[in-house]
């Protein structure tokens, strides 16, 4: 919220030309980066995907979340053998370049007073305030004296530097360049490193604003790092098309451990969307390649693994932009399973996402926690909605539904609990809907009051029994390989990925059910249809959620753990038979533990 105010003075710089003024030849142009970025600090699955790298000729390693997310974590003993560790066996595995990751600025705390206005606020006026972080930066880089660069995110931080005091610098943009300017003396001038900065949005309107903060930065060497979409890591969001509008050199960041679509926990086999989206980029002058996440925290590396065909999907298409998804899928089960399973392996993997677009995610929108069942996130209807990022906001829903929709006007207008389409979801507290979007509560595209019925309700089960369905054809024909996988290890993988995932999409059906024909039934009780349907829902959790407890094989655990799935689950059966008021402030707990 706070980045569109803090960004509106910079959309002028936007407005005066800040397409690219470096272009690169689009004939005979070379990839210059093809990296990955470790996120988990489970040191023998880092070091053991760091082995993998020299076959796909990565030549560019980002160590952050678990490991170094703000330079300061170097001061944790633990994460600084870790990382140092990680960084020795990059290079001599011929990584020639490897980054941590930082935000800046920190949290206000980390500042001495002495900096600070009698508002709290650093006075950016205090030449010994930027004397301090210079010399702090130089001790953090002391302790990494192997590390090739940062990747750091400047907007939406911590202390929020835009927010402090200065007289020097009167807007808000000019405080941010200078951040990124100074940082830059000490990070690229004295120690010879690289340097990126993140780009991070919430919603369109900020684009521009965007665009002319990062083109104002001044030093030449810096570089940006974009997410594949923007905002989030979401399957059914559009490419980033702003990222031409950047005067600097952009790399581009694959989510290909699949935060909200399964963490490999589940069959997040995904390569068409890789290679569509990298089709797109490959063309743009200013991109010089890609990094992708191959984890999603603790023991969910991908490489060495089935879900790996994302990372060699990626791999391939960077290296022949003209390569066909087909022939990729082919050689990749080819080579990992054998000749005599390719053919039913390759018509898998292509449908296997169906499956997660048809299971996690519900008529476009996604309805989990990072990857966890939650129907009751705010975000899903309102942050999260790839409609924000389309002109014309229209979508086909295919998986057995076969209609176009209008995301707000017909997908968030009736799946979306009513309090999250008012301006505020609770005396004093505005939605985020409003805040983000204003116009599409002004302009009367949503109404703030409860629209779920029968014809949306069976919307949402025709796509849900389409993703059991297609789950159960799937483990059918990996069964089907038992004795055509020579490796038993190999197969035992496949198959139980797949039986997981077989569960959970039959898990989202029964839940589904409960959820959405709970919210139809508190419109229309006497429908017998949907009594039946809720009624058959609440009998099918208890019995799925069984099953998932009792499977022996639970997968890697991420930051989504499989049984958070089963919490989640029977929380909801148990609110809507104690008469949940899901017209109240009610929310679900995140996860376990939480």
């Amino acid at each position: 919220m706070k980045l569109l105010i803090v960004l509106a003075f910079c959309a002028v710089v936007c407005l005066n030309g800040c397409t690219t003024d470096h272009k690169k030849s689009s004939e005979n142009r070379k990839l210059e980066v093809r990296g990955w970025n470790i996120l988990s600090d489970d040191i023998d699955k880092g070091l053991y995907a760091i082995e993998s790298a020299e076959k796909y000729q990565i030549n560019h390693l980002q160590l952050s979340h678990q490991l170094i997310m703000d330079l300061k974590d170097v001061r944790n003993p633990k994460k600084l053998e870790t990382t140092r560790k990680l960084i020795k066996s990059a290079h001599d595995k011929g990584v020639h370049k490897v980054f941590v990751w930082d935000h800046a600025l920190y949290n206000l705390k980390y500042y001495p007073d002495r900096f600070k206005t009698t508002d709290g606020l650093i006075d950016l006026d205090k030449p010994e305030f930027w004397n301090w972080l210079k010399n702090d930066y130089r001790s953090m880089l002391d302790s990494l004296p192997k590390l090739d660069g940062i990747i750091l995110t400047f907007i939406e931080t911590g202390a929020h530097v835009e927010d402090q005091y200065s007289v020097k610098w009167k807007t808000e943009k000019d405080k941010l360049a200078n951040m990124v300017d100074s940082l830059a003396s000490v990070i690229i001038d004295e120690r010879g490193l690289e340097m990126y900065i993140r780009t991070f949005i919430y919603h369109k309107a900020e684009l521009d604003a965007l665009i002319g903060c990062v083109n104002t930065v001044k030093h030449p060497d810096v570089k940006v790092m974009t997410k594949e979409v923007p905002h989030d890591f979401f399957l059914t969001h559009p490419i980033s098309d702003f990222i031409s509008k950047i005067n600097k050199d952009v790399l581009i960041e694959f989510d290909l451990g699949h935060e909200y679509n399964g963490q490999g926990v589940i069959a997040s086999i995904l390569p068409e969307i890789t290679v569509e989206r990298w089709k797109y980029y490959s063309k743009k002058d200013n991109v010089i390649g890609y990094v992708a996440r191959t984890d999603r925290y603790n023991d969910t590396q991908n490489i060495g693994r089935s879900t790996e065909m994302n990372i060699y999907a990626l791999n391939r298409i960077s290296e022949d932009p003209d390569m066909a998804v087909e022939t990729i899928v082919e050689e990749f089960v080819t080579e990992k399973y054998g000749e005599s399973s390719a053919q039913i392996l390759k018509n898998v993997f292509l449908k296997t996402d169906d499956i997660i677009t048809s299971s996690l995610y519900t008529l476009g929108l996604h309805m989990n926690w990072h990857s966890s069942i939650n129907y009751e996130n705010e975000n899903n209807y309102s942050r999260h909605c790839s409609g924000k990022w389309m002109d014309n906001p229209e979508v086909m829903i295919k998986h057995g539904v076969n209609k176009s929709f209008h995301y707000w006007k017909d997908i968030i207008n009736h799946l979306s609990p009513a309090r999250y389409k008012s301006k505020e979801t609770s005396p004093g507290k505005a939605s985020n809907l409003f805040i983000e979007a204003p116009w599409i509560i002004n302009d009367g595209w949503v109404s703030p009051d409860e629209k779920m019925n029968l014809e949306y309700l069976k919307y949402i089960l025709i796509e849900k029994e389409y993703g059991v369905n297609m789950a159960k054809w799937a483990l059918e024909e990996i069964r089907s390989l038992e004795n055509k996988i020579a490796d038993q290890n190999d197969f035992n993988e496949l198959l139980q990925l797949y039986e997981r995932t077989y569960l959970t999409a039959q898990l989202y059906l029964a839940t589904s059910k409960v959820y959405f024909g709970y919210r139809a039934y508190l419109n229309d009780d006497k429908n017998a249809v949907i009594n039946e349907i809720i009624s058959d829902g609440l009998n099918n959790i208890d019995p799925i959620c069984e099953r998932i407890l009792d499977y022996k094989f639970k997968g890697p655990k991420g930051q989504y753990h499989w049984l958070y799935d089963v919490h989640n689950a029977k929380t909801l059966s148990s609110r809507v038979l104690g008469g949940w008021d899901v017209y109240g402030n009610v929310k679900f707990k995140k996860s376990v533990g939480e």
